[in-house]
């Protein structure tokens, strides 16, 4: 009995030890913890061999749009970086943290060539190209509707010069074949290829079977080019430079263009050409970013247009795992100020709105619009009290002063004719703008109880006065030392400039000379009201006053 039961007792005592031995060595190949946390797959053996398993590093993409670094930006540049193109970059030094880096080059990089295109011809400096490398880009896209703005002797010498700065380009080639043949980036074992196609032109730069050219979304191979590109990559990138100017939406020519895109094999879509960002879609699981919007451009006119999107792609392997918008903003030298959050830049709108309106007046109560008004003279506003709706305060960039307030339209069309005056030379400012009935009446009785004998011909009585309507400007320059409502302002080659470019822009002169006796106001070179783009060719085409044409 007693050895009966001493064996028992032996029994239980090895299978406890066997036991622990096996919940240990259970534990140590699944890595548990005594503490209770996540498990983590550790080393393990098969076949006698130690296995550890190997985590796929993953590769980021970063999107950015159109950069244009001539005109305005290059002014900018000679002006405030002393000729230093690689300080645009200085604030956004993360374009640097991704696998691959690519954007839209907007024109020609190049020193030959002849203008074929508009007066928005656009030529960038060569030494754009090295400092776009070292800001970090692998890959542009060269299809769009600019790069034969400076003729076919500048865009071979835009691709040559890409080749020789190290970077990769896409939707253009030396022919047919070469534009088509998707341009391929290996990153952790994965083939990302990159096609690109324009839907805006130029028509006449499509490549051919023996020319240089680019890849057209009209192509009615489009399909089959994308589809034997992706045989070709594991992940098929395909951006269009497609959709209106300024939208904010895309219209069905995009939609349709990227679905067949996607139906073909593309992986994901990015689009340029706006100049403003647009929405994205998820289509078949795929995404489309429609607009990017402006990465650097000089089109301070509008706060959409000085700020663009960054879009960032993550892969594991070739999946897809991953993605987010940023919103990368320009300051007044058209240099981006940084790379933020959609909860930032929200912080950032809501803090710059609550400035920018504090120095504008707001109306009490709803008015009838007034922009149109044939005021002068005999007809003044039917409520003297009247403040148009949503005034913008002009910066010191575009004014002389605080508080030069205008409707939006007028602010948006003054600021970009300030910034083409600007490229041409030319320095303008504002000196007055909205002015209420009280404003107004002061001025008035100033100008009556000083004695002139002119006062009601160059000076509306409150009430009577186009600054009422918020759509007029007084323009002053630099070469009067910025002076107001000056009779010398006439003689400046800027008053040249604006008689014969402001009408683009929607403004008209609205005392000109030799029409006073229709105006019924002594002529003020300086003076222009806003009447929007269309009534002003209308206007300047007839040779008509204002007063003539709102009869």
């Amino acid at each position: 009995m007693k050895q009966n039961t001493k064996t028992i007792l032996i029994s239980i005592f090895l299978s406890a030890i066997i036991f622990s031995v096996g919940l240990f060595t259970i534990n140590k190949i699944r890595g548990i913890n005594t503490n209770g946390q996540t498990a983590q797959v550790g080393n393990i053996k098969e076949d006698g061999k130690i296995i550890t398993p190997v985590s796929t590093p993953k590769t980021t993409i970063f999107f950015v749009g159109d950069m244009m670094l001539t005109r305005g930006v290059e002014s900018s540049v000679v002006k405030n970086f002393g000729g230093d193109y690689s300080k645009l970059f200085i604030n956004i030094p993360e374009l640097g943290n991704a696998d691959i880096l690519f954007g839209n080059l907007e024109g020609d990089v190049s020193d030959v060539g002849n203008n074929v295109g508009s007066k928005y011809s656009f030529r960038m400096n060569p030494e754009v190209l090295p400092v776009l490398k070292n800001a970090g880009f692998d890959i542009v896209s060269f299809a769009n509707n600019h790069v034969g703005d400076w003729n076919m002797s500048a865009f071979k010498d835009t691709l040559s010069g890409l080749n020789d700065a190290g970077i990769l380009k896409t939707g253009a080639g030396i022919n047919k074949a070469d534009a088509e043949n998707p341009t391929i980036i290996e990153k952790n074992g994965i083939k990302f290829g990159f096609l690109g196609f324009t839907d805006v032109g130029p028509d006449w730069l499509k490549a051919g079977a023996d020319t240089p050219g680019i890849l057209l979304a009209s192509d009615p191979n489009l399909g089959e080019i994308i589809k034997n590109a992706k045989t070709k990559c594991d992940v098929l990138i395909v951006s269009f430079h497609f959709g209106e100017e300024y939208k904010l939406v895309h219209n069905t020519r995009q939609e349709s263009l990227a679905h067949k895109a996607i139906d073909s094999g593309a992986d994901m879509i990015i689009g340029t050409h706006p100049h403003v960002m647009e929405d994205i879609e998820e289509y078949n699981g795929k995404p489309i970013v429609y607009s990017l919007g402006n990465f650097i451009f000089d089109q301070y006119f509008s706060k959409d247009t000085m700020r663009g999107m960054l879009y960032e792609a993550t892969f594991d392997g070739k999946n897809l795992v991953g993605t987010e918008k940023k919103i990368i903003t320009l300051n007044r030298n058209y240099q981006p100020e940084g790379i933020f959050s959609l909860e930032e830049i929200n912080k950032k709108d809501n803090k710059t709105e609550t400035v920018v309106s504090s120095n504008c007046p707001k109306p009490k109560k709803e008015y009838e619009d007034m922009s149109l008004l044939n005021i002068g003279q005999n007809i003044g506003l039917p409520d003297a009290t009247y403040i148009p709706k949503g005034l913008k305060e002009l910066d010191t960039e575009s004014s002389t002063r605080k508080s030069v307030c205008v409707t939006e339209n007028a602010f948006n069309s003054f600021i970009q004719m300030v910034k083409e005056a600007e490229r041409k030379g030319y320095h303008i400012k504002a000196s007055s703008g909205f002015r209420d009935y009280s404003t107004q009446k002061v001025l008035y009785n100033n100008a009556v109880d000083s004695g002139k004998a002119d006062a009601t011909v160059s000076l509306a009585k409150p009430g009577y006065s186009e600054h009422q309507l918020g759509t007029t400007v007084d323009i002053t320059s630099d070469s009067i030392g910025f002076a107001s409502a000056s009779g010398d302002f006439y003689k400046t080659a800027e008053s040249t400039w604006l008689k014969k470019n402001a009408y683009l822009y929607g403004f008209i002169q609205s005392y000109p000379l030799g029409k006073e006796d229709i105006t019924g106001y002594k002529s003020e070179p300086w003076h222009y009201r806003y009447v929007g783009i269309e009534n002003a060719k209308k206007i300047k085409d007839s040779g008509q006053t204002i007063t003539e044409f709102l009869e």
